[in-house]
């Protein structure tokens, strides 16, 4: 049985279909981006949940604006529109790739972009075709520096198990989770859809660290509260990810080298 909603008088939230959604691109936000832009402005694509017309009530609106030059704009705008999030970002064809489609640390989400066009279809088709040379390679080496992250995340898991610190252990645990999911991602090459959708996804991975699902399932399922449970899952779980990278790149997979603590990592 469905939870009958609240009733909602929100000045800033309010209920869209795709249709509204549509309206407000075309009525008021392509003529401002016409007008300001000019000759600069190159296309218009539509990203997220309405790119893949699977927007809900409360969806936002997600818009990729191609541009000649960017020197003098800002990074994007975010506005709320008749109770609506719209939120655009400025960018050069090269940029997009790189931060987009190349994997870099947000291509655990941004790597599944769906590009719908709004204006200039031929251009935005042109870009949909990139394709990312040598992925296998390149996520590996993303999830291989991500292991400092990790080792931090369980680090303030076990501190706060130790500590019996039930007060701020979700908090942690959230942390150590996303970032889990994150590691995934690049060990199985495959970005999330959106953020909704992220255990759901994991799940169904072909590779995952021993332990995953249950560990996964304590939480899903609140039982993390028994901090004895939440030790023994999270124990298992963090040798299971050891063993992954073990297996992929031997015996040493953290750097430990302080030679090279000055230098500039080279770029991914």
């Amino acid at each position: 049985m469905k939870n009958k909603p609240n009733k909602r008088n929100f000045i800033g939230l309010k209920k869209c279909s795709h249709a509204q959604r549509t309206r407000i691109i075309k009525q008021r936000i392509i003529p401002i981006l016409r007008k300001e832009l000019g000759n600069n402005l190159i296309a218009i694509a539509a990203e997220g949940s309405y790119a893949r017309n699977q927007d809900t009530h409360f969806s936002d609106i997600e818009l990729m604006i191609f541009v000649k030059e960017k020197k003098k704009l800002p990074f994007g705008f975010s506005r709320i529109i008749n109770g609506v999030l719209a939120e655009g970002i400025y960018l050069t064809e090269k940029e997009y790739y790189k931060s987009t489609i190349e994997p870099n640390e947000y291509w655990f989400v941004s790597g599944s972009d769906t590009l719908k066009p709004i204006t200039n279809r031929h251009f935005i088709n042109k870009v949909s075709a990139y394709e990312v040379k040598d992925l296998e390679t390149k996520c590996m080496k993303y999830a291989k520096h991500m292991l400092p992250e990790i080792q931090e995340a369980f680090a303030k898991v076990f501190t706060a198990i130790e500590k019996n610190n039930r007060e701020n252990i979700f908090v942690l645990l959230s942390d150590c989770v996303m970032s889990v999911l994150k590691l995934m991602s690049f060990i199985n090459r495959t970005p999330y859809m959106t953020l909704a959708t992220f255990i759901s996804q994991a799940k169904r991975f072909k590779i995952k660290p021993h332990g995953f699902d249950q560990f996964v399932d304590i939480v899903v399922k609140g039982k993390y509260i028994d901090l004895a449970i939440l030790d023994k899952h999270a124990t298992v779980l963090f040798q299971g990810i050891e063993d992954i990278f073990k297996r992929e790149i031997g015996a040493n997979i953290y750097n430990d080298d302080l030679a090279t603590i000055t230098k500039k990592r080279q770029n991914i």
